[in-house]
Protein backbone atom coordinates (compact mmCIF):
# COMPACT_ATOMS: atom_id res chain seq x y z
CA UNK A 1 0.00 0.00 0.00
CA UNK A 2 2.82 2.37 0.96
CA UNK A 3 4.58 1.60 -2.33
CA UNK A 4 1.45 2.43 -4.32
CA UNK A 5 1.09 5.73 -2.46
CA UNK A 6 4.68 6.70 -3.19
CA UNK A 7 4.32 5.80 -6.86
CA UNK A 8 1.13 7.84 -7.03
CA UNK A 9 2.95 10.80 -5.48
CA UNK A 10 5.77 10.48 -8.01
CA UNK A 11 3.32 10.41 -10.91
CA UNK A 12 1.43 13.39 -9.49
CA UNK A 13 4.66 15.39 -9.23
CA UNK A 14 5.55 14.62 -12.84
CA UNK A 15 2.07 15.62 -14.01
CA UNK A 16 2.26 18.83 -11.99
CA UNK A 17 5.58 19.64 -13.65
CA UNK A 18 3.93 19.33 -17.05
CA UNK A 19 0.96 21.44 -15.94
CA UNK A 20 3.15 24.31 -14.74
CA UNK A 21 4.65 24.92 -18.17
CA UNK A 22 3.87 28.51 -19.20
CA UNK A 23 0.69 28.82 -21.21
CA UNK A 24 0.65 29.86 -24.85
CA UNK A 25 -1.06 33.27 -25.02
CA UNK A 26 -1.80 32.93 -28.74
CA UNK A 27 -5.29 31.63 -29.47
CA UNK A 28 -5.42 28.67 -31.85
CA UNK A 29 -1.71 28.87 -32.60
CA UNK A 30 -1.71 25.35 -34.05
CA UNK A 31 -4.84 26.01 -36.16
CA UNK A 32 -6.55 22.96 -34.70
CA UNK A 33 -9.69 25.10 -34.27
CA UNK A 34 -9.71 26.01 -37.95
CA UNK A 35 -10.12 29.57 -39.17
CA UNK A 36 -10.76 31.13 -35.75
CA UNK A 37 -8.92 33.12 -33.07
CA UNK A 38 -6.80 35.29 -35.40
CA UNK A 39 -7.10 37.90 -38.12
CA UNK A 40 -5.64 38.31 -41.62
CA UNK A 41 -5.66 40.93 -44.36
CA UNK A 42 -5.63 38.01 -46.79
CA UNK A 43 -8.82 36.35 -48.07
CA UNK A 44 -9.81 32.98 -46.59
CA UNK A 45 -10.47 30.20 -49.12
CA UNK A 46 -11.10 26.47 -48.89
CA UNK A 47 -11.35 23.43 -51.12
CA UNK A 48 -9.42 22.07 -54.14
CA UNK A 49 -7.68 24.70 -56.33
CA UNK A 50 -8.99 27.50 -54.09
CA UNK A 51 -5.57 29.03 -53.31
CA UNK A 52 -4.63 29.97 -56.88
CA UNK A 53 -4.74 33.81 -56.64
CA UNK A 54 -2.27 35.83 -54.54
CA UNK A 55 -3.17 37.15 -51.07
CA UNK A 56 -5.32 34.19 -50.01
CA UNK A 57 -4.93 31.59 -47.29
CA UNK A 58 -6.50 28.28 -46.36
CA UNK A 59 -6.56 26.11 -43.25
CA UNK A 60 -5.96 22.51 -44.31
CA UNK A 61 -3.86 19.40 -43.69
CA UNK A 62 -1.70 19.72 -46.84
CA UNK A 63 -0.86 22.52 -49.30
CA UNK A 64 -1.55 20.19 -52.22
CA UNK A 65 -5.18 19.99 -51.12
CA UNK A 66 -5.75 23.64 -52.08
CA UNK A 67 -3.28 24.18 -54.96
CA UNK A 68 -2.32 21.57 -57.61
CA UNK A 69 1.30 22.77 -57.90
CA UNK A 70 2.10 22.87 -54.20
CA UNK A 71 3.91 20.14 -52.30
CA UNK A 72 2.09 17.58 -50.21
CA UNK A 73 3.25 17.43 -46.58
CA UNK A 74 1.86 17.41 -43.05
CA UNK A 75 1.61 20.10 -40.40
CA UNK A 76 4.38 20.73 -37.87
CA UNK A 77 2.33 19.83 -34.78
CA UNK A 78 1.46 16.23 -35.50
CA UNK A 79 1.92 15.62 -39.22
CA UNK A 80 -1.82 15.08 -39.66
CA UNK A 81 -3.42 18.29 -38.35
CA UNK A 82 -4.26 21.69 -39.80
CA UNK A 83 -1.86 24.48 -40.75
CA UNK A 84 -2.19 27.94 -42.31
CA UNK A 85 -1.45 27.68 -46.05
CA UNK A 86 -0.62 30.98 -47.77
CA UNK A 87 -0.36 32.28 -51.32
CA UNK A 88 1.77 35.41 -50.81
CA UNK A 89 0.41 38.81 -51.81
CA UNK A 90 1.90 40.79 -54.69
CA UNK A 91 1.13 44.13 -52.99
CA UNK A 92 2.82 45.36 -49.84
CA UNK A 93 1.59 45.98 -46.31
CA UNK A 94 -0.92 43.14 -45.98
CA UNK A 95 -0.77 41.23 -42.70
CA UNK A 96 -0.67 37.51 -43.32
CA UNK A 97 -1.62 36.74 -39.71
CA UNK A 98 -2.27 38.88 -36.67
CA UNK A 99 -3.74 38.73 -33.18
CA UNK A 100 -4.48 41.89 -31.19
CA UNK A 101 -5.09 42.64 -27.53
CA UNK A 102 -3.17 39.75 -25.97
CA UNK A 103 -2.92 40.45 -22.24
CA UNK A 104 0.68 40.58 -20.99
CA UNK A 105 2.39 41.56 -17.74
CA UNK A 106 4.52 44.75 -17.76
CA UNK A 107 8.32 44.51 -17.59
CA UNK A 108 8.28 40.83 -18.52
CA UNK A 109 10.31 38.94 -21.12
CA UNK A 110 8.20 36.90 -23.53
CA UNK A 111 9.26 34.49 -26.25
CA UNK A 112 7.59 34.43 -29.65
CA UNK A 113 7.92 31.40 -31.89
CA UNK A 114 6.40 29.97 -35.04
CA UNK A 115 7.26 27.33 -37.63
CA UNK A 116 7.41 28.03 -41.36
CA UNK A 117 7.77 25.86 -44.47
CA UNK A 118 7.62 26.65 -48.19
CA UNK A 119 4.92 24.92 -50.20
CA UNK A 120 6.57 25.84 -53.53
CA UNK A 121 10.33 26.22 -54.12
CA UNK A 122 10.39 29.46 -56.14
CA UNK A 123 10.80 32.90 -54.52
CA UNK A 124 10.58 31.87 -50.85
CA UNK A 125 8.69 34.16 -48.50
CA UNK A 126 10.51 36.90 -46.55
CA UNK A 127 8.66 37.33 -43.30
CA UNK A 128 8.76 40.20 -40.80
CA UNK A 129 7.23 39.83 -37.33
CA UNK A 130 6.25 42.69 -35.04
CA UNK A 131 4.70 43.30 -31.63
CA UNK A 132 2.92 46.60 -30.99
CA UNK A 133 4.30 47.94 -34.26
CA UNK A 134 7.97 47.25 -33.49
CA UNK A 135 9.95 44.56 -35.33
CA UNK A 136 11.08 41.49 -33.38
CA UNK A 137 13.97 39.51 -34.77
CA UNK A 138 15.42 39.75 -38.29
CA UNK A 139 13.55 39.13 -41.54
CA UNK A 140 13.02 35.38 -41.89
CA UNK A 141 13.54 33.90 -45.37
CA UNK A 142 11.81 30.56 -45.79
CA UNK A 143 13.76 27.63 -47.20
CA UNK A 144 13.39 26.81 -50.90
CA UNK A 145 13.05 23.16 -49.86
CA UNK A 146 9.35 22.42 -49.72
CA UNK A 147 7.92 20.90 -46.56
CA UNK A 148 11.01 21.72 -44.47
CA UNK A 149 9.69 23.17 -41.21
CA UNK A 150 11.97 25.86 -39.75
CA UNK A 151 11.49 27.88 -36.58
CA UNK A 152 11.39 31.64 -36.21
CA UNK A 153 12.16 32.59 -32.61
CA UNK A 154 12.59 35.96 -30.87
CA UNK A 155 12.34 37.41 -27.36
CA UNK A 156 10.36 40.54 -26.48
CA UNK A 157 10.21 42.59 -23.28
CA UNK A 158 6.79 44.10 -22.61
CA UNK A 159 8.14 47.23 -20.87
CA UNK A 160 5.14 49.36 -19.92
CA UNK A 161 2.78 47.45 -22.23
CA UNK A 162 -0.14 45.46 -20.81
CA UNK A 163 -1.31 44.14 -24.18
CA UNK A 164 0.46 42.81 -27.26
CA UNK A 165 -0.58 43.13 -30.91
CA UNK A 166 1.35 40.57 -32.96
CA UNK A 167 1.57 40.79 -36.74
CA UNK A 168 3.26 38.98 -39.61
CA UNK A 169 3.94 40.69 -42.95
CA UNK A 170 5.50 39.04 -46.01
CA UNK A 171 7.99 41.40 -47.69
CA UNK A 172 8.34 39.23 -50.80
CA UNK A 173 5.90 40.53 -53.43
CA UNK A 174 6.70 38.05 -56.19
CA UNK A 175 3.66 36.92 -58.13
CA UNK A 176 5.18 33.52 -59.00
CA UNK A 177 6.06 31.30 -56.06
CA UNK A 178 6.08 33.10 -52.71
CA UNK A 179 3.96 30.33 -51.17
CA UNK A 180 4.34 29.04 -47.62
CA UNK A 181 2.74 27.51 -44.53
CA UNK A 182 2.62 28.49 -40.84
CA UNK A 183 2.05 26.40 -37.74
CA UNK A 184 2.49 26.36 -33.95
CA UNK A 185 2.50 30.12 -33.33
CA UNK A 186 3.18 30.90 -29.67
CA UNK A 187 3.84 33.72 -27.20
CA UNK A 188 4.93 32.58 -23.77
CA UNK A 189 7.16 33.45 -20.81
CA UNK A 190 8.96 30.14 -21.38
CA UNK A 191 11.54 29.74 -24.13
CA UNK A 192 10.61 26.78 -26.37
CA UNK A 193 12.12 23.53 -25.10
CA UNK A 194 13.29 24.98 -21.76
CA UNK A 195 11.36 23.94 -18.59
CA UNK A 196 10.75 26.70 -16.04
CA UNK A 197 12.54 26.48 -12.65
CA UNK A 198 9.36 25.39 -10.87
CA UNK A 199 8.90 22.62 -13.41
CA UNK A 200 12.46 21.41 -12.90
CA UNK A 201 11.86 21.24 -9.15
CA UNK A 202 8.66 19.24 -9.57
CA UNK A 203 10.27 16.90 -12.07
CA UNK A 204 13.22 16.28 -9.71
CA UNK A 205 10.75 15.62 -6.88
CA UNK A 206 8.91 13.11 -9.02
CA UNK A 207 12.07 11.32 -10.11
CA UNK A 208 13.33 11.32 -6.52
CA UNK A 209 10.13 9.79 -5.22
CA UNK A 210 10.19 7.12 -7.92
CA UNK A 211 13.82 6.35 -7.09
CA UNK A 212 13.04 6.03 -3.40
CA UNK A 213 10.27 3.55 -4.18
CA UNK A 214 12.60 1.40 -6.28
CA UNK A 215 15.33 1.46 -3.64
CA UNK A 216 12.90 0.37 -0.90
CA UNK A 217 11.56 -2.44 -3.07
CA UNK A 218 15.06 -3.71 -3.84
CA UNK A 219 16.01 -3.57 -0.15
CA UNK A 220 12.86 -5.49 0.81
CA UNK A 221 13.57 -8.17 -1.77
CA UNK A 222 17.17 -8.52 -0.55
CA UNK A 223 16.03 -9.04 3.05
CA UNK A 224 13.43 -11.58 1.99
Amino acid sequence: MRTKLLLTAAMAAALAASATQAANLVINGDFSAGNTGFGSDYTFVSGPNSALPPAVYAIDTSPHNVHPSWASYGDHTSGTGDMMIVNGADVGGKRVWFENGITVAPSTTYFFSTWIASSYPTAPAQLDFSINGSAIGPTFTASSTTGLWQQFFASWNSGVSTTADIALVNQNLAFGGNDFTLDDISLSTKAPGVPEPASWALMILGFGAAGAVLRRRRAALAVA
